[in-house]
Formats: structure tokens, C-alpha cells, sequence
């Protein structure tokens, strides 16, 4: 997990680094500690302020612990997204098969999202925060969401100008979501997949079916850093 997202939060930046050694024992040890730190402080509404004298004390690490493992705050905020979305992407993945529409698959990911932010507000906080200081739910989120709009729209199915267009309304929309949910706001998956097929073009009655029809279980362990 850590070798993975550190290579997609690379990849995102288009840097040149070298790969980040996958580490073990004690590192390791320090490593998630620091990880499970922010996480903890993010996990809640006020969370957004986040400092790293903060991750550090709750960590209980020196700041220079946490350069020797973080360059910098906003590398941090960019593996723990991807860790906390990769093991939920996985498991969207493995529930796909070549029967499946590519509007059946965005109607999946958005509303197992969307549940999954119901079942753990932490979680879902901690997705809130971090995506205000880098991409929509992590790097790796991100762009799978482009790649599978682009394929949509290749086979026909999606009636957008381009693959940004329909990543920015499904992430957009699915975080606003989100957000209503914490506040107590009234949210229904359905509702939302429904309208957002309609937005890319899916006919009503198809949109409507697709959004209301039940969907494939998914096993996700959970997404803790």
C-alpha cells in the first residue's frame, strides 16, 4: 500500500523522483504512526486546519522525525488520500466485468462512495479535508474517474465534450455529497447516480433503472492508513 501510494501522489505531480523504497520494521512502524496522526486529526469536521507541530505531537514524534519521513505537509495530505481511496477503488475494480456498461460502473463507484461516507464519518471528513489541498479523494481516485469517463464517452455512452468535463461533475458532485451527508443533510445515492447519469447524456429511463437497480456486493477492508 505504501510503495502504491507513493507512486500514484508522484505520478500526480509529474516529478522525476526516484521510487520510494518500500520500508520495514521500526520506519515502517514510525511511518504509519505519523499516517494514523493525521488521519485522526482530519477525521472531523474541524479538521481542515491541520499543522504539522499537531500531526507531530499526536504522533508523539520531533518534526524532524516527520521530515525524515514527509517532505513536506501537502506530500503527507497526498499519500494518506490515496491510502484511505485505494482499498475502496480495488474493490470497484474486482466488482467489474466486461457486462457492465461503463454508466452501471460510474453509477457503482459513485454511490459505493457515497455510502461508504455514511457508514464512516471519519473517513468521510477525512476525504472532505484533503481534497481541498490536492486532487478530488486522491491522485489514484482522481484519475481512474478521467480514465473511465474517457472510455465512455469512446464507446458511445456518455454524451460530454471531454473526459475533464465529466471526472470534474462526478468528483464535484459526489464530495458536495458528501458534505450535505456530515451536515445532516438528506442524501440518496440513487438520487444522486440518477442525476449525474443524465448530466452525461444516459437517457432517463436508462439512468433511472441503472441508478435504482441493486448493486454488486463489494468487500472493502478498511481504509485506515
Amino acid at each position: 500500500m505504501a510503495a502504491t501510494a507513493e507512486a500514484a501522489a508522484r505520478s500526480q505531480r509529474g516529478g522525476d523522483e526516484q521510487p520510494i523504497r518500500k520500508l520495514g520494521g521500526k520506519r515502517e512502524r514510525t511511518r504509519k504512526k505519523i499516517l494514523e496522526a493525521a488521519f485522526s486529526l482530519l477525521g472531523n469536521e474541524k479538521g481542515l486546519t491541520v499543522r504539522i507541530e499537531e500531526i507531530c505531537a499526536a504522533a508523539r514524534v520531533s518534526r524532524g522525525t516527520f521530515y525524515n519521513y514527509f517532505t513536506s505537509l501537502e506530500q503527507l495530505f497526498e499519500i494518506l488520500a490515496i491510502e484511505l481511496s485505494h482499498d475502496l477503488n480495488r474493490a470497484l475494480v474486482a466488482s467489474w466485468d466486461e457486462t457492465q456498461s461503463h454508466a452501471e460502473g460510474s453509477n457503482a463507484a459513485v454511490q459505493h462512495y457515497l455510502n461508504y461516507a455514511e457508514r464512516d464519518p471519519a473517513w468521510a471528513w477525512a476525504m472532505v479535508h484533503l481534497s481541498a489541498f490536492g486532487p478530488t479523494f486522491g491522485a489514484e481516485a482522481w484519475d481512474a474517474c478521467y480514465r473511465a469517463i474517457a472510455q465512455g464517452i469512446e464507446a458511445g455512452e456518455f454524451d460530454l465534450p471531454d473526459a475533464t468535463v465529466g471526472r470534474d461533475l462526478m468528483t464535484g458532485t459526489v464530495l458536495a455529497s458528501v458534505r450535505t451527508m456530515l451536515r445532516g443533510g438528506r442524501c440518496d445515492p440513487r438520487v444522486v447516480a440518477h442525476r449525474l447519469l443524465r448530466a452525461f447524456g444516459v437517457p432517463d429511463a436508462r439512468a433511472r433503472a441503472i441508478a435504482q437497480s441493486r448493486l454488486r456486493d463489494m468487500v472493502v477492508p478498511s481504509p485506515r492508513p
